[in-house]
């Protein structure tokens, strides 16, 4: 049996209250335009049922797990929905014990949420802002994971004085931050054009960064051990 919901958190809460019994023996997917209505059912999200939910979690498994249970819906894996609710029936049952079992589902868990944070905090070193117009600074980013919330919070803290935009152009979205508060917006595409002083010390920068490189010192797969190419899209010194 295959259950559809809206894509939510709400939504796959909702799911795990009123198929309770089935979690295991059941998929768990988001609708789309491609749903299979031979053995299938759209469960409706309904906020009180998942509260219930929520509360039955922080309550008897801890808010740290419930915590976690939130990177792993914000996580890039295809079967998020079920570990889930698998990971938050056998916790409920069995307790805080289960979560460092060597149950599948409660190693897959970890290993989502190990990978989820090592993205994360990968992404608040290797972040880089460039002034744009009005005075805001942007940085983009493209990773694996929705990071977008937790990456915002960091920042926020570390810069709460600043205008500041995050844009995640995997998803199209963006953290619109202005002193120490901010907006989620979906934007297609960011028309963003550097200031001046920008240039000046883009500039300045890479001129710094060259002089004081030694060329024949250049050892490239260091360069990689220590920072994934894939972060190198937008150091200057490296474009």
């Amino acid at each position: 049996m295959i259950y559809y919901y809206d894509g939510s958190i709400d939504g796959l809460f909702t799911v795990i209250f009123e198929k309770y019994k089935e979690i295991g023996k059941c998929e768990i997917k988001t609708k789309t335009d491609q749903m299979n209505f031979l053995e299938s059912e759209i469960i409706k999200t309904n906020l009180v049922k998942s509260e219930r939910v929520i509360t039955s979690v922080r309550d008897n498994v801890g808010k740290d797990f419930f915590e976690n249970v939130f990177k792993v819906f914000k996580s890039k894996h295809p079967k998020k929905e079920e570990i889930i609710a698998i990971t938050i029936k056998s916790s409920l049952i069995y307790g805080n014990a289960y979560l460092t079992s060597a149950k599948k589902s409660a190693v897959t868990f970890n290993r989502i949420v190990h990978n989820f944070n090592h993205e994360t905090h990968a992404y608040k070193g290797f972040t880089r802002f460039r002034e744009i117009q009005d005075e805001y600074l942007l940085a983009e980013i493209t990773p694996e994971n929705d990071i977008l919330i937790h990456l915002t919070l960091h920042f926020l803290r570390r810069m709460p004085a600043e205008k500041f935009i995050i844009y995640d152009k995997n998803r199209q979205k963006a953290s619109v931050c202005e002193f120490g508060s901010y907006e989620e917006l979906e934007i297609l595409e960011m028309d963003a054009v550097e200031s001046q002083k920008e240039v000046i010390f883009k500039d300045a920068w890479r001129g710094f960064y060259d002089a004081i490189g030694i060329d024949e010192r250049k050892n490239k797969k260091l360069m990689q051990a220590n920072m994934p190419k894939k972060y190198w899209k937008y150091l200057p010194e490296k474009n």
